[in-house]
């Protein structure tokens, strides 16, 4: 009878686990990174193959992305702060799958029909099919850069209940789930269009992204009625982080209260951004816990924006060396970034250590009669 007893206990627990927030969000987020990982590694492929197998149209692309999303970082990060997060949500997810979507239509058409859309006003209908898809896979890519700001950088926060451990727990599997899937994602639909074709590589996206908006938008709808917290957002006015919040009511009784060092957040913003994925982990929960609420969207719209500034910049050597022989100059460049970003990390962790211990040594409690 006990081990009847555990069994049924362990299959209700897994029932409520599977209908619980938390695996909720890891199966949205798994069919939104294998979505976008088969995106970004199928357009660049599309645009190689359609422009001669020359990397100058995927260059060009990159730079589009990189600075639209450097220029509209700050302002998609302020829309997400002051919308409801399921309006956010649902906006973002319904903008990016459907501009794959019409975009996948679009390459097909050309792919089926490249010699005689050539033909067409002395070619200058390619050059019209070439930037309704760069400027398609363009508003996919900022919908989604929304989409991960709502759901990564907010969403986790509130469904955790402000408990670090739990925090922490959550942003690990979620990364997990962006390695494996920026790992099979590619080999799956490469597979797709080597066995088949590019057209039908570009129909296997477009099915992949009508399923997923279906099941996400149902997933995402559903935490938002399980959580109620998420239905609650703070004012605009209001900057304080969930920490600061702990801070304060532990000081409660009669401690000096030091002001939120919101500038010495935006140093660490500035500086962590250079460094490899490998500190990612880390810098997440930093922004996470530090950051007041009201202004989550904007700062992580910042930090979106500098990291598309490094994309920009490895773009523009692209355009300026786009022939393969080139290549090997390129990661020898990436090599020297990576070298600069940790040799950065560890001067600003200095840095900061020594802006502590002054801070402390500033606001030392003095006592009558010292």
């Amino acid at each position: 009878s006990n081990k009847s007893f555990k069994t049924l206990y362990l299959i209700e627990s897994a029932l409520i686990y599977l209908k619980g927030p938390k695996f909720l969000i890891y199966v949205s987020g798994a069919l939104s990174m294998w979505g976008d990982r088969m995106w970004h590694f199928a357009i660049s492929v599309f645009l190689i193959e359609l422009y001669g197998h020359n990397l100058l149209l995927t260059g060009i692309f990159g730079l589009v992305v990189a600075g639209s999303v450097l220029l509209l970082g700050a302002l998609i990060g302020d829309w997400v702060d002051r919308n409801p997060r399921n309006k956010v949500a649902h906006a973002s997810l319904f903008i990016q799958n459907i501009s794959v979507t019409v975009c996948s239509i679009v390459l097909m058409l050309v792919f089926s029909y490249k010699k005689w859309i050539e033909e067409i006003w002395d070619g200058w209908l390619t050059v019209v099919c070439y930037t309704v898809v760069i400027v398609l896979a363009d508003v996919a890519n900022l919908a989604s850069t929304a989409l991960t700001i709502a759901i990564q950088r907010d969403w986790i926060v509130v469904i955790t209940g402000y408990n670090r451990g739990h925090l922490a727990g959550m942003n690990a599997t979620m990364r997990r789930i962006d390695q494996v899937t920026n790992i099979l994602a590619p080999l799956a639909v490469g597979q797709v269009m080597t066995l088949a074709s590019n057209v039908v590589g570009c129909g296997f996206i477009l099915g992949w992204n009508l399923v997923s908006l279906i099941v996400e938008f149902i997933f995402l709808s559903r935490v938002y009625r399980i959580v109620p917290a998420l239905s609650a957002k703070p004012p605009a006015m209001e900057h304080q982080s969930y920490l600061e919040k702990k801070r304060e009511r532990k000081r409660s009784q009669g401690k000096t209260r030091l002001k939120p060092m919101k500038y010495n957040v935006y140093l660490k913003l500035h500086s962590v951004v250079w460094c490899l994925w490998s500190f990612d982990l880390t810098v997440t929960q930093l922004l996470q816990e530090t950051i007041c609420e009201s202004e989550r969207g904007v700062v992580n719209g910042v930090q979106s924006s500098m990291n598309y500034l490094m994309d920009l910049l490895h773009f523009i050597m692209v355009i300026s060396a786009p022939q393969p022989q080139h290549f090997g100059i390129l990661v020898i460049i990436s090599i020297l970034f990576i070298f600069t970003g940790h040799t950065m990390y560890f001067l600003k962790q200095r840095l900061l250590l020594t802006v502590k211990r002054n801070t402390i040594i500033i606001n030392f409690p003095s006592f009558p009669g010292s």
